[in-house]
């Protein structure tokens, strides 16, 4: 990747497999002092943990779409918040103040928290922290001093505020009694912010600049989750 970090591309069971035996394996081994055993043992163990994957990703992305039956999001669709489809993605969008917000579930959890199977994530824009115009250059040390000054709860992380190079993420964990005055609460939070910081409101539906725009064709303004990743694999590379 052209900033530096790396990814894995293959099959992501033969991966983990690989994985397992290279982390996991040995402890086994000193365990039972058994080959065959130990092999055996850790197959079922990866078995059994791809299995629990794979049944938490089913329902996870049936309920990144049935969220919206539910009053959290139905609450703020009649608050003003418009239904975004891109491919398989599904959220809530709106413009305050000349930003960008967008509202979705995600199942693929930043927040800890016990009996939560997902996170609702809020995404409000700000300008693209680029020095000096150049899109290769974000200020990352900035990005990474304003994370550690509000996502600072040490003994717990139940809600993440996380800043990226063009939006502030704020993460919390998702029940069924959760409801759409915590959402409008921490956007009023998030906005404040912001604004605190001097961080300029951002809308990617009026992109002007040119450095912007590039960046809008690179696709970095969409949702940063599961259903863009494979959009994006399926049909830019």
């Amino acid at each position: 990747m052209t900033n530096g970090k790396y990814f894995f591309d293959g099959n992501i069971y033969f991966l983990t497999l690989i994985l397992f035996f290279i982390i996991i394996f040995p402890f086994i081994y000193l365990a039972t002092g058994n080959l065959t055993l130990s092999v055996i043992f850790l197959i079922i163990f990866w078995a059994v943990i791809n299995v629990i994957v794979l049944i938490s990703n089913y329902f996870g992305k049936k309920m990144h779409s049935k969220i919206f039956e539910k009053g959290i999001f139905k609450n703020l669709l009649n608050k003003g918040f418009q239904k975004e489809n891109i491919y398989k993605y599904e959220g809530l969008t709106k413009e305050i103040n000349g930003r960008t917000i967008r509202v979705f579930y995600n199942w693929n959890k930043t927040a800890d928290g016990i009996l939560s199977f997902g996170d609702i994530e809020i995404d409000i824009y700000f300008e693209p922290q680029i020095i000096n115009d150049n899109i290769e250059n974000i200020d990352e040390l900035k990005l990474r001093n304003l994370t550690k000054q509000y996502d600072e709860t040490f003994w717990s992380k139940a809600d993440r505020t996380i800043f990226a190079f063009d939006r502030l993420k704020l993460f919390f964990n998702y029940y069924p009694w959760t409801n759409s005055k915590k959402i409008e609460k921490r956007i009023e939070n998030g906005l404040k912010i912001l604004d605190d910081n001097n961080l300029k409101p951002f809308s990617i539906k009026s992109i002007n600049k040119p450095e912007f725009k590039v960046l809008e064709e690179r696709l970095y303004f969409l949702p940063n989750m599961e259903f863009i990743w494979e959009h994006i694999e399926n049909n830019f590379r």
